[in-house]
């Protein structure tokens, strides 16, 4: 089975993927792969609330939990996955012009393995 490291690192090697990050579900940096020079550690933190804001949204509108957000920006995307059932989060930095569909099902499959080495 591949480490959380490995994980990363296939997520990132999908086409038009910049960051892939894993976080913990109050903010802290678990592990990152990045190909430029991101601040993770700010982005992880950032991340970590946007999820606390959406779950706050989900409750006043009696919708659930988070399973996924995707918020895109003028010059890229950025996925951010609670790992079901466990206190941490994916969260994946695309480019402007990426294919967010295959994106989305390497993030999926990412996740699912994730929340296993967890």
């Amino acid at each position: 089975m591949a480490s959380i490291r490995e994980t990363l690192e296939e997520i990132s090697k999908l086409d038009g993927v910049q960051v892939s990050v894993l976080v913990s579900d109050d903010g802290l940096l678990i592990e990152s792969v990045a190909k430029d020079s991101s601040n993770t550690e700010s982005l992880a933190a950032v991340a970590s609330g946007s999820l606390r804001a959406s779950e706050m949204i989900g409750m006043e509108l009696a919708k659930g939990s988070t399973r996924e957000m995707v918020i895109i920006f003028e010059d890229g995307a950025v996925f951010i996955v609670p790992l079901e059932g466990k206190p941490a989060i994916l969260v994946v930095v695309s480019s402007k012009g990426a294919n967010l569909g295959k994106i989305r099902v390497g993030i999926k499959k990412g996740a699912f393995q994730l929340a296993r080495l967890i």
